[in-house]
C-alpha cells in the first residue's frame, strides 16, 4: 500500500516536472520566434482561433506608437483609419468564420498621427484534423504602390477613354473616372453580380460574359465588341481590348482593358453596308454593273453585277485580254480603240457586243472617268450595262417606225400625185416631140443630120430626167433599213423641191429657197431625212391654203450651227399655231388639219431624234410657223461599232 501510494506521489510528480519542462520549452520557443519575428523588419501579429490577437511584433508597435497591452485583444483596430476600419472587420470576421486567407488593404496610423496604406495578408495554421489553432500574418506597407496607383488614376481619369483593371480572376480593381461617368456605376457596382446584364445590352451579355471568361482563362490579349449602356440609357457600341500585366514568372497579376466607342464606326458600316446592299440590288434590277481599272496595270474591281454580265467567276482574275476573246469581231476596232484612249488617260464611252461561250451575245455600253493618278498610271472608275434587252426593244421599235414612216411617206406621195404625174410628163412630151421632130428631120430631102443629132441630145435629156425623177420616187416608195452615209444635204433638199414645185405651183405657194453653199456633208440617212423635209414642205402649204390677203410664201433655209452641226429650217406665211398646240404637234395622232392622220410630225421627229438631232417649230414674227431641224455633221457617239456606223464607213 505505502508502495503504491508512493509510486503515485512519484508518478505525478514526474508528470507535473514534465509538463512544466514542455510549458517552458514552449514559452522559450515562442520567446526565441518573438524575438525573431522581432527582428524581422516588417509588421507581424498572431491571433488566436477566435481572432483574438495575442501578439503583435515590435515593429508594428514602434509603428502604431501602441504598446502590447494596448493592441492585444482588438486594440489593435483603434490605428485603422476611421473609414477602412468597419470594412476590414467585417471582412476579418467573415475570414474567420470561414477560415479563408485574409487578404486586404487599409490604413494604418502611424506614431505621428499620419496615415499608410498596408496591405494586410494572414493564413491560419491547423491541426492534424484541420482545427484552426492559430491565424499568422503580416502588414506590408504599400503606401508607395498606392501613390503610384492614385498617380495612375489621375492620369487615366484625364484620358477620355474608359480604362478597367482586372484582378486575375477578372474582379474589377479599379475604373477611371470616364469609365464611372460613362456607365454611372460606382466601384463597387462594377463587382456585383448583375454587372454584365446590368451594363451590357440584353442580347449580348450571357455570349459576352462567356467570351470574357474564356478570353481570361487563356491568358493572351484579346478583344470583344458590344453595346454598353451608359448612363443615359443609350447602348453604344464599344471596342473592350483586354491586355494581361505578367511578373517574372508569366503569372498574371493584373488586366488591364481599354473601351474605345466604335458606335459611329459601327453606324457608318452598318449605311455603307445598307448603300452596298441597295447597290448591288439596284445594279442587280438595272444590269449595270461598276468598276474601278488600272489599265496599264491589267488591274481590275469589279462589282458582283458586272461578273454577272460577262459571266466570269467572281474569283477570276479578270484581264483586258479576257475581255477582248469575247468581244464581237466586227467590234473588236472599236473596243481596242477604246483600250487605247484609256491607256493614254482619256475619259472614254464605249459601245460593243459580247459573245459568251454559249453563243448568245450581249449589248454593252458605258463609260469610264479617271479619278486619280497612281504610280503614274490613270485610274479609271465606271459602269456598265447590259443593254441586250433594250436593243433588241429598240430594233422591233425601229421596225415599227420603220413601217410608218414608210406608210406616212406613201400618204405623201399619194397626195402629191398630180404633181408626180407632171414631173413625168413634162420629159415624156419632151422625148415624144424630140422623137417626132427627128423623125421629120432625118425624112427631110436632103436629112438635116444635124438638127437630128440635136434632136436625139434633147431626147436622151429628157429621157434621162424622166429616169430621175422615177428613181427617186421608186427611192422614196422603197422600204429599207435606217442606214447612215455621207450626204450632200443640200442636194438631197433639191430633189425634194423638185417633187414638190408642181404642188406648191399649183396652190399658189412661192417657194423660195437659201441653201448654204459651204454647208458641210452631215451623216444621215438620205431617204428618211428627205421624208422629213418632205412633210415639212406639205404641211407649210397646207397651212396658207385658206391665205388669200397676203402671198403664200414658203422660205427653206439651210445653215450651219457651230461647229459640228447643220440646220434645215422651213417657214411658212400661214395661218400659225397657238402656243398651247406647239409642242403637242408632234405627238402621234394629234393634227390641226381636217382629215389629217396626225403621224406625220411625230414620225418625223423619231427620225431626227434617231440622228441624234432635234426637231422643233416656233412662231415668226410676223404671220407663220418656222419648223426646224438640226443635226451633227458627224458620227453620233455610241453608233461606232454598229451596223449603222458600218454602213457609213462603207459608204465613206
Amino acid at each position: 500500500m505505502d508502495l503504491q501510494l508512493n509510486t503515485s506521489a512519484d508518478g505525478t510528480s514526474t508528470d507535473i516536472e514534465g509538463r512544466k519542462r514542455a510549458d517552458e520549452a514552449v514559452r522559450a520557443t515562442e520567446r526565441s520566434l518573438a524575438a525573431i519575428i522581432n527582428a524581422i523588419p516588417t509588421t507581424a501579429w498572431s491571433t488566436r482561433p477566435d481572432g483574438y490577437c495575442d501578439f503583435l511584433n515590435q515593429v508594428w508597435l514602434d509603428y502604431a506608437g501602441m504598446t502590447a497591452e494596448q493592441a492585444q485583444g482588438w486594440g489593435w483596430s483603434e490605428a485603422i483609419h476611421p473609414d477602412d476600419r468597419k470594412k476590414l472587420v467585417e471582412e476579418w470576421q467573415s475570414c474567420l468564420a470561414s477560415g479563408t486567407p485574409v487578404d486586404t488593404e487599409a490604413r494604418i496610423r502611424r506614431f505621428d498621427a499620419s496615415y499608410r496604406w498596408f496591405l494586410i495578408r494572414g493564413n491560419p495554421l491547423r491541426d492534424e484534423s484541420g482545427n484552426i489553432l492559430k491565424w499568422y500574418g503580416t502588414c506590408i506597407d504599400i503606401e508607395d504602390r498606392k501613390r503610384a496607383e492614385q498617380d495612375l488614376r489621375t492620369i487615366t481619369d484625364a484620358i477620355r477613354q474608359s480604362i478597367v483593371v482586372l484582378a486575375p480572376d477578372g474582379s474589377t480593381l479599379y475604373a477611371n473616372q470616364v469609365a464611372l461617368d460613362r456607365t454611372g456605376l460606382t466601384l463597387g457596382q462594377a463587382n456585383d453580380h448583375g454587372f454584365f446584364t446590368r451594363v451590357f445590352h440584353p442580347d449580348e451579355a450571357d455570349h459576352l460574359l462567356a467570351e470574357r471568361q474564356q478570353g481570361l482563362s487563356h491568358g493572351v490579349p484579346f478583344e470583344l465588341e458590344s453595346r454598353v449602356r451608359h448612363r443615359s440609357g443609350e447602348y453604344r457600341w464599344q471596342l473592350l481590348q483586354y491586355n494581361p500585366l505578367k511578373d517574372e514568372s508569366e503569372k498574371i497579376i493584373r488586366w488591364y482593358v481599354t473601351a474605345t466607342d466604335i458606335d459611329d464606326r459601327k453606324r457608318a458600316e452598318a449605311r455603307v453596308e445598307q448603300a452596298y446592299l441597295r447597290l448591288a440590288e439596284a445594279q442587280r434590277l438595272s444590269k449595270t454593273g461598276s468598276f474601278i481599272t488600272d489599265l496599264l496595270a491589267d488591274n481590275h474591281d469589279w462589282s458582283e453585277e458586272t461578273f454577272r454580265i460577262f459571266e466570269f467567276d467572281p474569283s477570276t482574275k479578270v484581264t483586258v485580254r479576257m475581255i477582248r476573246d469575247l468581244v464581237h469581231p466586227e467590234d473588236l476596232p472599236t473596243f481596242d480603240a477604246v483600250i487605247a484612249r484609256g491607256m493614254g488617260g482619256t475619259d472614254v464611252d464605249f459601245v460593243f457586243r459580247i459573245v459568251l461561250p454559249r453563243g448568245s451575245a450581249k449589248h454593252i455600253r458605258g463609260m469610264a472617268r479617271v479619278m486619280a493618278q497612281v504610280g503614274g498610271h490613270p485610274l479609271f472608275i465606271g459602269a456598265l450595262q447590259d443593254v441586250t434587252e433594250s436593243k433588241v426593244a429598240e430594233e422591233a421599235l425601229d421596225k415599227a417606225r420603220s413601217e410608218l414612216a414608210h406608210v406616212a411617206r406613201i400618204t405623201t406621195l399619194n397626195a402629191l400625185t398630180a404633181s408626180i404625174a407632171h414631173e413625168i410628163n413634162q420629159p415624156l412630151s419632151g422625148i415624144i416631140t424630140n422623137a417626132s421632130t427627128c423623125l421629120r428631120m432625118l425624112n427631110a430631102e436632103p436629112p438635116n443630120i444635124d438638127g437630128a443629132r440635136e434632136t436625139v441630145r434633147r431626147t436622151l435629156r429628157d429621157g434621162n430626167r424622166a429616169s430621175d425623177v422615177i428613181t427617186r420616187l421608186r427611192t422614196l416608195f422603197s422600204k429599207k433599213e435606217f442606214t447612215l452615209e455621207p450626204l450632200d444635204l443640200n442636194e438631197a433638199i433639191r430633189e425634194v423641191i423638185a417633187l414638190s414645185l408642181s404642188d406648191l405651183q399649183r396652190n399658189r405657194v412661192v417657194l423660195r429657197s437659201e441653201l448654204s453653199e459651204d454647208l458641210p456633208s452631215v451623216i444621215g440617212d438620205r431617204i428618211q431625212l428627205q421624208q422629213v423635209t418632205l412633210n415639212l414642205l406639205r404641211n407649210a402649204s397646207d397651212a396658207m391654203v385658206t391665205v388669200d390677203d397676203r402671198p403664200r410664201q414658203l422660205l427653206i433655209r439651210t445653215q450651219r450651227e457651230g461647229d459640228d452641226r447643220v440646220r434645215l429650217s422651213v417657214e411658212d406665211a400661214g395661218i400659225g399655231v397657238g402656243s398651247q398646240d406647239l409642242e403637242k404637234l408632234f405627238e402621234a395622232f394629234y393634227t390641226t388639219k381636217n382629215g389629217g392622220m396626225g403621224i406625220g410630225l411625230s414620225v418625223s421627229r423619231s427620225i431626227i431624234e434617231r440622228h441624234h438631232g432635234r426637231l422643233w417649230a416656233e412662231p415668226n414674227d410676223g404671220p407663220g410657223v418656222t419648223f426646224s431641224f438640226s443635226i451633227p455633221c458627224s458620227i453620233p457617239w455610241g453608233l461606232e461599232g454598229s451596223p449603222e456606223h458600218g454602213a457609213a464607213v462603207k459608204s465613206a
